[in-house]
């Protein structure tokens, strides 16, 4: 049996890293002098790295009997410039927000090739997307499909509409956060209480909807791809009974929530253990490099084989990638700013990012942190926090590390999934996002100023309950 997560110490390699003079360097781009110069926290991702996830994943599906698209999952990264090289590999676009649809626009993106979905879509979201005509929406419930047929209506279309179907499906390894497949959780049309089949006998009867297909998104981080499989089951089932009522479906929606090789979601006990005792669990050496290829020989087998036995033609298949295309492309670096040594109890170093500055993926994910500024052997734990007052500013607990010295540079690596998505403001403005790509560092997202945040506040000229007058400060 394959154990990936044994303990093992992390190699820059594994992420196409090199060090050279103890430096780490992205590209020929040494990091630590990047951090000098433009200040920390700060995210750099490698171009090349994006690309060659963009097309190794596209040729993963080439032997599939159907045409393939691929959609990247927006709210994973939404830094325009990453988003752009993506788009220039042929990679379209899924989206859940006024402001994903939005930017997928103005990046000039099709409305073709466009998917929408959301668990909330109000009637402004769903207009907003008919006007833009975008391809697909995903509809959850009963109350969203009626509310797009009679906004298809008063515009005189039909509106490309998918459901989301609920197949209850948990992959093995995952936590209450990352399961969204699952009857627990309030995603898609239910089967056992028929909503299924109420939606369906709506969608095929409305002359303003046409059905184009099926769709079900169970998870984040997954490495158990008989899930995927079982959830296809479901869906072909959900086509079939779509194609006897007289509707013609030709879509099938996978979603999105292949893992990645080098980082993990943890488990639910490995989670609650960590947040209740500190005990933090080991990431160990990463799975074979082919993870991508057994996911699209898992999920081509699972419909062709699941059609020939429905006698279903085979569908065009859309899949929303996430973290598989863009997570080991992007690391987060921080400066260590102070560090402590408390006998009996252990080492802190406070650095100037955590979980609740740059990003909240560290209170349930594993990924490797590399010392950037120099080589040393990681001898010792420390227990890694932002500069917060508050202990849920970590980054790491008890995290196996070389001894930290102030000023030293450290790389969050696999940071391309979540991190810029989940960055707040509590602890001030949000780091800045440079692009390496062909030796060359530049912004694509420029670092938030004081006066980017000031610029929203109003100052009001007096308190209206008191009616108090302001005092010059």
């Amino acid at each position: 049996m394959h154990r990936p997560w044994q303990h093992t110490a992390p190699e820059p390699g594994w992420w196409g890293l090199e060090r050279h003079a103890g430096h780490l360097h992205m590209e020929g781009v040494d990091l630590a002098v990047l951090a000098r110069t433009h200040g920390t926290p700060l995210h750099v991702a490698s171009a090349a790295r994006l690309r060659s996830r963009a097309r190794r994943l596209t040729a993963t599906f080439a032997d599939y009997p159907a045409p393939v698209h691929l959609h990247f999952s927006y709210k994973t990264n939404p830094v325009a410039g990453i988003l752009q090289v993506l788009h220039a590999e042929g990679i379209k676009a899924e989206v859940v927000s006024p402001y994903e649809l939005h930017l997928a626009c103005r990046l000039g993106v099709p409305g073709a090739d466009i998917v929408l979905n959301g668990p909330n879509k109000d009637e402004a979201l769903l207009a907003q997307a008919l006007d833009a005509q975008v391809g697909l929406i995903v509809v959850e419930h009963g109350a969203e499909l009626v509310r797009v047929a009679d906004l298809a209506r008063k515009r005189g279309l039909r509106a490309p509409v998918a459901l989301r179907i609920c197949p209850d499906v948990a992959p093995a390894r995952g936590n209450t956060s990352t399961l969204t497949g699952s009857r627990k959780n309030q995603f898609g049309l239910d089967l056992p209480d028929g909503e299924v089949q109420r939606a369906l006998e709506l969608a095929c009867a409305s002359p303003h909807l046409e059905l184009r297909g099926v769709m079900a998104h169970i998870g984040s981080g997954i490495h158990d791809l008989g899930a995927f499989a079982r959830a296809v089951d479901v869906l072909l089932d959900v086509l079939q009974q779509a194609r006897r009522r007289g509707a013609h479906p030709t879509l099938l929606d996978l979603g999105g929530g292949l893992g990645t090789r080098l980082s993990r979601e943890m488990t639910t006990v490995e989670l609650l253990t960590y947040l209740g005792t500190g005990h933090l669990p080991e990431l160990g050496r990463p799975e074979p490099d082919d993870l991508d290829t057994r996911y699209a020989r898992a999920v081509i087998q699972a419909v062709v084989a699941g059609c020939a036995r429905r006698e279903l033609p085979v569908p065009t298949l859309v899949l929303e990638p996430g973290r598989a295309l863009v997570s080991d492309a992007q690391a987060l670096l921080l400066t260590v700013g102070h560090v402590r040594r408390r006998p009996g109890v252990g080492v802190f170093a406070v650095t100037d990012g955590g979980a609740m500055t740059v990003s909240m993926m560290f209170l349930s994910e594993l990924h490797a942190v590399l010392l950037a500024s120099r080589e040393a052997p990681a001898s010792s734990k420390v227990s890694v926090f932002g500069s917060l007052p508050s202990p849920l500013d970590v980054v790491y607990r008890n995290l196996r590390l070389p001894p930290l010295e102030p000023g030293d540079v450290l790389a969050v690596m696999d940071a391309g999934a979540y991190f810029t998505a989940t960055s707040t403001r509590f602890g001030g403005p949000n780091p800045g996002v440079m692009l390496i790509d062909h030796g060359e560092a530049r912004w694509v997202r420029r670092p938030e100023t004081w006066e980017d945040l000031a610029r929203l506040e109003l100052v009001l000229d007096e308190v209206q309950g008191d009616k108090v007058k302001e005092e010059p400060v």
